[in-house]
């Protein structure tokens, strides 16, 4: 009889052990996701002289220290315009900005549609490339 108690509480003990490893080997797994970016959503701000320019992607790459390479969904607003591209330059230490794809300018009564843009003198002026379209409301 206590060969049988102890064969069970053996048992049971084993039942055990055996849960507790389980939920530790479990919990202990190690998910590494690899991006292909360096920066998710970045955020930026160009400071001009009339207005701030809040500068928005989905993903971004560093170039080298002070450039920026942004994609997707590059939106670029302030107070009185937006700009949106997918692939833009970005200079943080010069707050410039450029881009040789698609861009959409849009302003009080004003679209431009164009094949790039150069925003430079920290975001004062702005450069149209390409062949670009002014449409007028």
């Amino acid at each position: 009889m206590v060969a049988v108690t102890l064969l069970f509480t053996f048992l049971i003990i084993l039942f055990f052990l055996g849960k507790f490893y389980l939920t530790i080997s479990n919990e202990s797994e190690l998910v590494i996701e690899i991006l292909d970016a360096d920066i998710i959503e970045p955020k930026f701000a160009i400071n001009s002289i009339n207005e701030k320019i809040f500068v928005t992607a989905n993903k971004g790459n560093f170039i080298d220290r002070d450039n920026i390479l942004l994609e997707n969904d590059v939106k670029f607003k302030s107070k009185n315009f937006s700009i949106e591209s997918d692939n833009v330059i970005f200079n943080r230490k010069e707050q410039t900005a450029q881009s040789s794809n698609l861009s959409k300018f849009v302003s009080q009564k004003t679209t431009i549609y164009s094949e790039g843009f150069n925003i430079y003198d920290k975001g004062n002026k702005i450069n149209f490339n390409g062949n670009v379209t002014l449409v007028l409301e």
